[in-house]
């Protein structure tokens, strides 16, 4: 089972709130697709970030000569800690939308967290 936090947005007096479950550890889909798993996700300011953080590396890495080996190391690198920090950055990219985490929940998928989330409300 993994776990998940719940982010729930609410509206006013609005009996229907914006539920959003994400997960923790290691996100793979961010790590291979970097800004563009942002994108998809809709965290733009995430996509943004990523995207000028891989250009001014790149630029970087051209600049002081390194061959294609170190720049493919430090690619893996980047890459890797976009995985491992991923799920944070979209955590903070809804708290930017006004959504408050509001429960940990152990769950197979995240639907399944959803569900059972949606379960224990009275």
């Amino acid at each position: 089972m993994k776990l998940f936090s719940i982010h729930i947005h609410k509206y006013g007096l609005d009996p229907c709130p914006d539920i959003r479950a994400i997960k923790e550890g290691f996100n793979l889909w961010a790590a291979i697709l970097t800004f563009f798993w942002a994108a998809f996700k809709g965290y733009w300011w995430v996509a943004g970030g990523l995207a000028l953080a891989e250009i001014i590396i790149s630029v970087i890495l051209a600049a002081i000569g390194l061959d294609l080996f170190g720049q493919a190391v430090v690619n893996i690198v980047f890459n890797l800690l976009v995985g491992l920090y991923a799920n944070d950055l979209a955590r903070w990219s809804l708290a930017r939308r006004g959504f408050t985490e509001d429960e940990v929940v152990s769950a197979v998928s995240a639907e399944h967290a959803l569900e059972r989330y949606v379960t224990t409300l009275h």
